[in-house]
């Protein structure tokens, strides 16, 4: 970026975004963290709503997310594995978390 767009509307906007993905990218790193330290199946929200995307975890190794895109109370919620397969729908979170495991 040439030095005279610093501090123009289109240069602060990009600082802006590049800001954002940052933060939510060092939050997702803190809960990989987090929840790969325990053993079992775990999941734990990466968004900012109770919709997900979840990160899971079983016994140490992250195996995919969770995530509802139903609007209402009553959730169908999907597990979607590593490899971006989408599977589901799931009653609840922990269901489509566990849907995740491969054993």
């Amino acid at each position: 970026m040439p030095i005279q767009d610093h501090g123009s509307p289109n240069s602060l906007t990009s600082a802006e975004a590049e800001y954002a993905a940052a933060v939510q990218k060092l939050h997702r790193e803190e809960v990989a963290a987090t929840i790969r330290n325990r053993e079992g199946l775990h999941y734990a929200s990466v968004g900012e709503e109770r919709s997900g995307p979840n990160l899971v975890a079983h016994n140490g190794n992250i195996i995919g997310e969770t995530h509802t895109e139903s609007p209402g109370i009553l959730h169908d919620w999907y597990a979607v594995e590593a490899d971006g397969k989408k599977i589901g729908p799931f009653v609840t979170a922990r269901a489509a978390a566990a849907g995740l495991i491969k054993e």
